[in-house]
């Protein structure tokens, strides 16, 4: 008997059992009982606040489980898209710096064309580096996977070049573009495919780093060339 509000919410804050919430502590910090007010009204206010304190924490613990929940979901989600898309990523990557390098370097221009055109080996690298990329997203695109997208442009603009190259030709050719494209010079053919490999390993090994950086200790890290 006699004491304040603010006395019975520092023994309240003091019990293991309840925790006050800011909502609840403004609505008992009403200063100390008037003279004369019915006892009955400062526990109705005290119950009805350990009621909220109760029901906040619960919903809280309800809430824990379903954040769990999602957050295996993603690992499961993110295992998935390793499984299925590493290992294709990384056979373009193979092919890249042997196949290719070895085309470059003797000039063979139509194994390049081959490569280049729908389903070869340099085609079918594109659909596994947009998906793995996309893993890395949920509802929105995360700056990672943007980053990662970056580096498939940059790949995709090496492949024009490497195109350009085995197809030996450029421009329109001819008076106001009559008579079709001119060959290409061989030494101006060589060393744009040169280039356009080294464009599109460094395309390649940029996305692999960024693929790499916090991929946690359930993946093994993709390695780059060399």
């Amino acid at each position: 008997a006699g004491k304040t509000l603010p006395d019975m919410l520092s023994l309240l804050a003091a019990s293991p059992s309840v925790v006050v919430s800011p909502v609840g502590a403004s609505r008992l910090a009403v200063g100390p009982v008037r003279v004369g007010q019915p006892a009955c009204l400062a526990s109705d206010d005290l119950s009805l606040s350990r009621r909220e304190v109760v029901a906040a924490a619960a919903g809280l613990s309800a809430l824990l489980p379903a954040a769990q929940a999602r957050a295996e979901s993603t690992l499961v989600t993110r295992q998935q898209a390793y499984t299925r898309y590493v290992p294709r990523v990384e056979r373009g990557r193979d092919y890249w710096a042997g196949g290719l390098r070895k085309q470059v370097s003797s000039g063979d221009w139509a194994a390049i064309q081959a490569a280049l055109e729908k389903k070869g080996p340099i085609d079918r690298l594109f659909g596994p580096l947009e998906l793995w990329s996309s893993s890395f997203s949920s509802k929105t695109i995360s700056p990672k996977t943007l980053a990662m997208n970056d580096a498939i442009d940059e790949l995709r603009e090496a492949c024009r070049d490497l195109r350009s190259a085995a197809s030996g030709k450029e421009g329109s050719g001819g008076f106001f573009g009559f008579g079709g494209p001119k060959a290409m010079d061989d030494g101006k053919r060589r060393k744009i495919a040169q280039d356009a490999y080294a464009k599109g390993k460094d395309a390649i090994n940029k996305y692999i780093e960024l693929g790499n950086d916090g991929l946690g200790l359930n993946f093994t890290p993709i390695d780059q060339m060399d």
